[in-house]
């Protein structure tokens, strides 16, 4: 096959070294906080907060993790999400309780969701409520994170003024919550 072939590319893309692509994907889903996450209930939720630009955090999650926490406890709230987003967006109500119990307040906040590979793919996010099912206002992670006050820095959008393209793939020590489900039938 020719030069650029589909053959050649994929034959470059074996033969490279393993990590060369990482940068090249983004597929994450998260909380985001307009706040500094409180410790104890970091601890209390096996999470990880990651502190980014202009005081937010970031929340790692994954759909096994809200099934999970969402299961355990017996909460049978869902979030109101628009029937287009992807299916594994973390949309169970127990997301409500970690954000506040994180915030230690009633703060509104976003779940997303991303899923790119080579500048193809989808984002999804709601601002939420902790008191309210119904989201603020769903759609791209910018519209969201305007709505949630977050002003864009010279040059960048508001998803990069967090710095959220620094975070592309979810944390290893969310992988245990597949099997958890497993073992009680999520």
């Amino acid at each position: 096959m020719g030069r650029g072939s589909l053959r050649d590319i994929a034959g470059s893309l074996i033969s490279d070294p393993p990590g060369s692509l990482q940068g090249v994907g983004h597929a994450i889903q998260a909380v985001l906080l307009p706040d500094t996450c409180r410790a104890d209930a970091a601890q209390r939720w096996d999470v990880v907060p990651v502190n980014l630009a202009h005081d937010w955090s970031l929340v790692h999650i994954t759909h096994y993790f809200s099934a999970y926490w969402q299961a355990k406890l017996g909460v049978e709230t869902h979030l109101e999400v628009p029937a287009d987003f992807c299916v594994t967006f973390p949309s169970e109500g127990v997301l409500r309780q970690i954000a506040a119990d994180l915030a230690g307040c009633r703060t509104p906040f976003a779940v997303i969701m991303t899923d790119y590979f080579g500048g193809v793919g989808d984002q999804w996010a709601c601002a939420l409520s902790v008191t309210s099912e119904a989201p603020l206002v769903a759609g791209d992670i910018n519209k969201v994170l305007q709505v949630l006050g977050v002003v864009a820095d010279p040059g960048k959008d508001e998803f990069d003024t967090l710095g959220l393209s620094d975070h592309r793939h979810p944390p290893d020590y969310l992988d245990k919550y597949e099997g958890l489900c497993d073992e009680i039938g999520v």
